[in-house]
């Protein structure tokens, strides 16, 4: 059973995805939770507050899942955890893809009055997540497994912009990409972007 901040919070995400932010408003939020509007501000300052609460837990949730991933723990070769850091964020955004469509929404499409708060949120947890990435292609860079010829940066800007494009493409089509289209999607992305740097 969820608690009454849960329970706001999993109401406002819904609405906040399929309405936007700005048509979404606290009256709808509380009566769908069903609790009275003056309740929901012992919970949340506001509704920009509870906004921000529930992109940063989208986020905590994503790089919590990347550094429980196991593989990236172990004592194997950093372009097989490049690789296994790549499936393993493809099956967590296909297992709710509702979170990477709010992502996607907001930073396609950022009201007016969340744009300068969000652009810095955004920006920090892009950089804890290109950390990350950044470790595993310095350790590949380091074993000259791929080229010194270019920047760790540009390598990071390459992997997340080929992984995100993949994220975006599930959004679109609404379909999951199959382990095997991961394998092959991973195996043309790195002879051509990595290996021939």
């Amino acid at each position: 059973m969820l608690s009454t901040n849960d329970k706001i919070k999993y109401v406002a995400f819904k609405l906040f995805l399929e309405k936007g932010y700005e048509a979404t408003n606290i009256r709808e939020i509380c009566r769908e939770v069903g609790i009275k509007p003056s309740s929901l501000y012992f919970y949340f300052k506001s509704k920009q507050e509870l906004f921000f609460r529930i992109y940063d837990e989208v986020w905590e949730d994503k790089i919590r899942f990347i550094e429980s991933i196991e593989d990236l723990k172990q004592d194997i070769p950093p372009d097989i955890k490049l690789y296994t850091l790549f499936k393993s964020i493809i099956e967590y955004c296909s297992k709710d893809i509702s979170k990477q469509k709010f992502l996607l929404r907001y930073h396609l499409f950022t009201p007016k009055e969340l744009m300068n708060a969000l652009r810095d949120k955004f920006k920090y947890w892009i950089y804890k997540e290109d950390n990350i990435i950044a470790d595993l292609v310095k350790e590949c860079m380091d074993r000259r497994i791929i080229g010194s010829g270019r920047t760790v940066a540009d390598y990071v800007k390459d992997y997340t912009r080929f992984t995100n494009f993949q994220i975006v493409e599930m959004i679109i089509s609404n379909i999951k990409i199959s382990s095997r289209e991961i394998h092959d999607l991973w195996t043309k992305f790195w002879n051509s972007n990595f290996l021939n740097q």
